[in-house]
């Protein structure tokens, strides 16, 4: 697949050319994988296009990542949110060092507020980049978040899913990667535009979500560290445990597992 053009602001980036027999390629490939079965558990259905699942399979995984596992709550990632800063706290050298990290990072990430797009700019020729990077500039400029905050949803993320994915929440094992970085990039939600009392909107794929959440999560890995969740922890009575096990002590003491 052709590179994107990517000159100028994002608005005007472009899909790269595509090979002459795409087209061809692509419908000899769907012929033969729709008569497959869906590779979702107890889903009776074929494939649908060149997916390894039917058709409202395949919308699911497209979108969340992974096409059977559940969406966290909102009340189970505030725990694993409050579960970092308490830990954080406990090493001030640590915490020093992080807080460096993450201050630099977001210098390096901070895009141009005319990289910002609008439901209006969003057009089947501009590609996924063009689409993330212009979700960013949004959640950084429109919406004055930061891209620390992005990291910190990462490694929430990280923790809920040592916890809940492939057990409580469901999912499939080999969608593990692909349903973190999606959520972790959902995080940016969608386009929109207020006018007056109408609030425009255009919805964002689960593959611009993605593009995104690869970068949280692949610096949330390198700066707080891959093993982060099993950091050892004491109690106030002295008892030993990882931090992952102080948010599963806390969320049974919240009815939440």
């Amino acid at each position: 697949m052709a590179s994107p053009v990517t000159r100028g602001r994002p608005r005007d980036w472009r899909v790269g050319a595509q090979a002459p027999n795409n087209a061809a390629q692509l419908r000899r490939r769907q012929i033969i994988n729709e008569t497959k079965p869906c590779q979702c558990p107890r889903c009776l259905k074929n494939c649908a296009g060149v997916s390894r699942y039917c058709g409202p399979h395949r919308d699911l995984a497209s979108q969340r990542g992974d096409p059977v596992a559940r969406l966290p709550a909102r009340n189970e990632l505030p725990i694993f949110r409050k579960a970092i800063t308490l830990y954080l706290a406990t090493d001030p050298v640590k915490a020093q060092r992080i807080t460096g990290d993450l201050k630099a990072l977001e210098t390096l990430k901070t895009l141009p507020p005319s990289f910002m797009l609008g439901p209006g700019d969003i057009h089947p020729k501009l590609p996924q980049i063009a689409k993330a990077h212009g979700l960013l500039a949004n959640w950084q400029h429109k919406d004055r978040r930061t891209y620390t905050e992005a990291v910190t949803h990462a490694l929430a993320l990280m923790g809920w899913m040592a916890v809940y994915y492939g057990g409580p929440a469901g999912g499939l094992w080999e969608n593990r990667e692909r349903f973190l970085c999606t959520r972790a990039g959902a995080l940016l939600g969608d386009f929109h535009k207020t006018m007056g009392s109408t609030t425009m909107r255009k919805e964002v794929s689960g593959a611009t979500h993605r593009h995104l959440g690869r970068d949280f999560t692949k610096h949330a890995r390198e700066i707080y560290g891959a093993s982060f969740w099993s950091s050892p922890v004491s109690t106030s009575d002295g008892q030993e445990m990882t931090i992952l096990d102080y948010a599963k002590a806390a969320l049974r003491a919240a009815k939440l597992l």
